[in-house]
């Protein structure tokens, strides 16, 4: 059952790690192109680095589960932070970093989940701060502005109460599928049990045959 669950993992994993590559691809070419134009080289080896960092992960099937799974994550979250500090709270950032704490969910459980949404959360509120103090700027749009804490306050909010969701219904269907799982193990193991019965009443039915057929001894010298 251990190891059934720890394939299934595998297999999101790696799943994901293709997901972000390919799709990460178009993000990432889009980058070089505006990095290059805007001779952004800081931006343009950046956006190599990361991505390269997601390649490597998804080819190398050497190193453990653990150390690829918490290099994905923490490529995650560099990326959306990063997002957040290029283009603030509103876009894909936002969504990368929940998906990120779904992630954290399904890859590893409750503590490394709880671990995972604290540090988004000051996140967040750390480069809404940065923001509001002019530090960098971000292009606006006329409903949205990045520059005033309190909307960083709001989203924070909304995001918490997202993953809280997020998670709470991906801790659901883990445990069932580990109960799934569980029972599927005690079936299998109340079979072997039954055959293993089976074939030793076979065996002592084969002996016993076995015995009747052979001939016994008259005792004459």
């Amino acid at each position: 059952m251990v190891l059934e669950a720890k394939g299934l993992r595998q297999q999101v994993l790696d799943t994901s790690l293709l997901i972000a590559v390919l799709v990460g691809g178009l993000g990432f070419a889009r980058t070089l192109i505006d990095a290059l134009d805007r001779d952004a080289w800081r931006i343009l080896v950046g956006a190599i680095v990361m991505y390269a960092g997601f390649i490597v992960l998804l080819l190398a099937k050497r190193l453990s589960y653990k150390a690829r799974a918490l290099g994905f994550l923490a490529l995650l979250f560099v990326v959306g932070v990063v997002g957040l500090l290029s283009v603030g709270y509103l876009g894909a950032p936002v969504l990368i970093l929940a998906g990120q704490n779904v992630l954290a969910s399904v890859l590893f459980g409750r503590r490394v989940t709880a671990i995972t949404l604290a540090l988004n959360l000051l996140a967040l509120l750390g480069v809404g701060a940065v923001l509001s103090t002019g530090v960098t700027t971000v292009e606006t749009t006329a409903f949205y502005e990045p520059t005033v804490f309190m909307n960083w306050l709001r989203i924070t909010a909304i995001f918490a109460a997202f993953c809280a969701m997020a998670v709470v219904g991906v801790d659901v269907i883990t445990n069932q599928l580990n109960k799934s799982l569980r029972d599927q193990a005690e079936l299998i193991e109340q079979l072997k049990g039954a055959m293993q019965l089976r074939d030793e009443a076979e065996s002592q039915r084969r002996r016993a045959e076995s015995r009747l057929r052979s001939p016994t001894p008259d005792g004459d010298g």
